[in-house]
């Protein structure tokens, strides 16, 4: 469970979290949305432990929490395959089981091809998609998405979103996705909130709803 409570985060002078309340539990998939500099990425900083909140409490308790960038962030001196194989390494599965993973979502994603491509030698979308391939090989129960179909074309974007989606609700794993389109969470999350103000509330006018699970806690 990922749990914030009272949650406020500054940088500097500046406050761009204040008071936020939010549970995750295992199976909420949840959007965020709002403008940019609102906060949206910052919270998902929090959330997997990258920021320290300045004040209030955030537990998370999930044993696997993954966050894929806005930008791929892949080592220039690897490979693709090799930039999959170390991070599944690094999380202790062995090693035939690493490269039947990493094979398995470099074909879900369309980059079997490029498994032995330098990442200088890809598209932005090609490389935004290794690093989509990269969390989803490693299972995690806490999936962050800090827009990382920017890059995509709109029917991939779509394509890639669903696959999320399912990987989270097949293994019952949590989602929390950004979008600056509430439209794009259409189907993909039960619920969606907007970041704005420093504060965090149900999104109104969008077709996916808060759910109870993902409210506030009480």
């Amino acid at each position: 469970m990922l749990e914030m409570r009272s949650v406020s985060l500054c940088f500097g002078p500046r406050t761009v979290l204040r008071h936020i309340d939010l549970a995750v539990r295992p199976g909420d998939r949840i959007g965020l949305i709002g403008p940019s500099g609102a906060g949206k990425s910052t919270l998902l900083r929090l959330a997997a432990g990258l920021l320290r909140p300045s004040q209030g409490h955030c537990r998370n308790t999930f044993a696997c929490t993954r966050l894929v960038f806005q930008d791929p962030r892949l080592l220039p001196w690897r490979s693709v395959a090799a930039n999959l194989d170390l991070a599944l390494r690094a999380a202790g599965i062995p090693q035939a089981q690493a490269a039947q993973r990493r094979d398995h979502w470099l074909d879900r994603v369309g980059l079997a091809d490029a498994a032995q491509a330098w990442p200088a030698e890809l598209s932005g979308g090609m490389a935004q998609r290794a690093s989509l391939a990269r969390a989803l090989a490693l299972e995690p129960d806490l999936l962050l998405l800090d827009e990382p179909f920017s890059a995509l074309d709109p029917a991939l974007r779509a394509d890639l979103g669903r696959l999320c989606s399912s990987q989270c609700r097949a293994r019952q794993a949590a989602m929390i996705c950004i979008s600056h389109q509430p439209w794009e969470l259409d189907g993909l999350v039960d619920g969606i909130w907007q970041v704005a103000d420093g504060g965090i509330r149900p999104a109104t006018g969008c077709t996916a709803g808060p759910t109870a699970d993902s409210r506030p806690p009480t």
